[in-house]
């Protein structure tokens, strides 16, 4: 066995000094290996260049991006492979191409340890803690070394509820696509509802019912909870806001709140249902109807 293992070493060994001795190939190659991999550079840069210019979606964007990127580093390494099959033997060509598969694949392993790290060390997110990446959302329900899990969160629904699926993201993907974190320092999240109504109505009643429904909604939700230092210091509102928008349908009244995202479906749902209660009693406010004119 030692003597096999011995022989094998000096064959490479051997091999490898001719490859060496005969300059002339070994500079070709070298410079032919230079040319391709400013040749792979270049197109690399172009396409990411081209890409940018397409206004993709961010999450669509790094994907392609992502494949771009794979596809012309494996093109790039069959090419370099191709140059120096002739200077090198065959054996230490597969000898380093059974390395770069091995590389292939644990690279996704490392990664997703690398990406465990991260979560655990720079606090991206907690268990129990809603977060948002790519295009799933979800309350996170476990960790470990390769994958986290999510409770989904809204999919197809129209509300903000689960689904009642698990999923597992590998942890390299926080790498690669923004994370967003719900309650990273609280559990507070601003909200909107809107109504059109018919823009002869009494719009003046009408912020006075959206801003007092607030009010009572505040008074026994929100102040007891706000930490009102926090949002003065990230400079985020923490008080609702009104707005009111001409669209050619009608007054557009629009009003944006503080609620706890566990809470985010029946508050709108209660808040709503106070609102439309109001405005349906009040004489001067009608709801603006999209009428539909057929022509013959």
């Amino acid at each position: 066995m030692n003597q096999y293992v011995e022989d094998l070493q000096n064959s490479i060994l051997e091999n490898l000094n001719k490859a060496v001795d005969n300059r002339n190939l070994y500079y070709n190659n070298l410079t032919k290996t230079i040319v391709v991999l400013i040749f792979f550079v270049l197109l690399f840069m172009l396409c990411k260049k081209g890409l940018n210019r397409m206004n993709l979606d961010p999450n669509k964007q790094r994907r392609i991006h992502r494949r771009i990127k794979n596809t012309l580093l494996t093109l790039c390494l069959i090419l370099i492979s191709i140059i120096w099959i002739n200077a090198l033997n065959s054996l230490v060509i597969i000898l380093i191409l059974l390395a770069l598969f091995a590389a292939v694949l644990i690279r996704s392993t490392l990664d997703n340890i690398i990406g465990w790290y991260f979560i655990r060390k720079r606090h991206y997110f907690k268990l129990n803690q809603r977060i948002e990446i790519g295009d799933k959302i979800g309350k996170v329900v476990g960790v470990n070394f390769f994958y986290f899990e999510i409770a989904e969160i809204k999919n197809w629904l129209t509300s903000e509820s689960f689904t009642g699926r698990i999923i597992k993201i590998p942890n390299k993907e926080i790498l690669d696509n923004e994370v967003f974190n719900y309650n990273y320092l609280n559990q507070m999240v601003r909200q909107e509802i809107s109504f059109i109504i018919r823009h002869d109505s009494n719009y003046h009643d009408a912020k006075k019912i959206v801003e007092e429904t607030l009010h009572t909604y505040y008074e026994n939700e929100i102040y007891s909870m706000n930490d009102g230092e926090l949002y003065e210091k990230l400079n985020i509102p923490s008080e609702p806001s009104f707005h009111l928008d001409i669209a050619e349908s009608g007054l557009v009244l629009s009003c944006q709140f503080l609620v706890d995202f566990y809470k985010v479906s029946a508050v709108k749902t209660k808040l709503n249902e106070t609102i439309l209660e109001a405005f349906n009693t009040h004489p001067e406010i009608e709801f603006a109807v999209l009428e539909i004119k057929q022509v013959n």
